[in-house]
């Protein structure tokens, strides 16, 4: 029989004192949710088209003033 040394095993002692989880310290990552089909409704088809009718009629009006009022020849005529 060999003689056994007064040390600790300072693993063996870490191991054994661990405290056990009863869940784990990841979480898990919620699945996702499947796709659905959503029905556009004509009125947002409709509500895009009157946006873009609007823009343009916007940039007319400003085309309109700007030669009304003379902005932008001023500057040019000035630089």
């Amino acid at each position: 029989m060999g003689y056994v040394a007064p040390t600790k095993n300072e693993q063996a002692v870490n191991y054994g004192s661990r405290l056990v989880e009863n869940e784990p310290s990841i979480r898990k990552i919620q699945p996702i949710q499947p796709a659905t089909w959503q029905r556009v409704s004509s009125q947002d088809t409709n509500s895009a088209y009157q946006f873009e009718e609007e823009m343009k009629r916007m940039n007319k009006r400003r085309e309109i003033e700007q030669k009304l009022y003379g902005k932008g020849r001023r500057f040019d005529a000035n630089a």
